[in-house]
């Protein structure tokens, strides 16, 4: 069966500031209402779900997400997810985009280079202490009470000051749950090559290219990715493809030509022979699943 994805922006014109907080039972109160409501949807920002009553499923990319209380789940721009028919679960959802860092160049930097929105990793949930999901939620309180305050005194950096610090406490999470990367010799550098990839990818699928953007060598490239992730320069970046195929195959309604068009592949067939090669199934075999 197709499937047409909505893609969902943030809106602006509500939130002008570019960051917004809503509880969770006001907001499938409103998402009920609407009649893409349980259906898939690609977002364009930047989301945290933090739960805080009950228990439920959410979905995101090709895997479903068990929350319940003291989780926090990340979804990055570009994801699709998918909620339940009927949620079970209460807190909060922080939303923002990247360019509510505009002005904050250290922030940002931070930003494009968490772990809590590295997409490649395989779990975007993490679970604090209780005391530091405690303090993490006082933050995302007193979030929540400076946007609806009526004091504009430097509000846009309280708001990226206060958004910052439960980001900190975050990271701090998810790199205790995945020490094989953190404060890592190449992080840095690996951090350069995925904001390279998730530019290029769609065009470019060569361990050439990205380490020439570099300024470094293939090798060292590969050096850097087996270090981090354990995977090579070019498994990264053919598991980026492949997921963005997946997505395209699962999600939108657009045809084996459009989807090989659209990655810069010059024939479909060379599209469905790279796609076997790494999942072991065609294109249409994996999207009539």
């Amino acid at each position: 069966m197709e499937k047409i994805i909505k893609n969902i922006r943030f809106n602006r014109a509500k939130a002008p500031y570019e960051c917004e907080i809503m509880e969770l039972d006001s907001f499938f109160k409103m998402l009920s209402t609407f009649t893409y409501f349980g259906k898939t949807e690609r977002i364009h920002f930047y989301v945290a779900f933090i739960i805080t009553e009950g228990k439920g499923k959410h979905f995101v990319d090709f895997k479903e997400y068990t929350l319940e209380k003291g989780t926090i789940l990340f979804v990055a721009p570009g994801q699709i997810q998918q909620y339940e028919k009927n949620p079970q679960f209460k807190g909060y959802l922080l939303l923002f985009t990247e360019n509510f860092y505009r002005k904050q160049a250290n922030e940002l930097a931070f930003l494009n280079q968490t772990l809590i929105f590295d997409t490649t990793l395989p779990s975007a949930l993490i679970q604090p202490e209780p005391g530091v999901f405690s303090q993490m939620l006082l933050l995302i309180q007193l979030l929540q009470a400076e946007l609806s305050s009526n004091d504009t005194f430097v509000k846009e950096e309280s708001l990226q000051k206060l958004t910052s610090l439960f980001l900190i406490y975050a990271e701090r999470q998810k790199q205790r749950n995945n020490d094989s990367i953190s404060n890592h010799h190449y992080l840095s550098q690996y951090y350069h090559f995925k904001q390279l990839l998730e530019k290029h990818f769609s065009q470019e699928r060569s361990v050439d290219f990205y380490a020439s953007l570099m300024a470094i060598t293939p090798k060292t490239l590969n050096r850097i990715t087996q270090s981090a992730i354990q995977k090579s320069a070019k498994e990264f970046i053919d598991n980026r493809v492949i997921i963005e195929i997946k997505r395209l195959l699962l999600f939108e309604k657009l045809s084996i030509k459009e989807i090989a068009y659209s990655l810069n592949f010059n024939e479909p067939t060379n599209l469905v022979k790279y796609f076997k090669k790494h999942t072991g199934e065609t294109p249409t075999s994996y999207k009539g699943q």
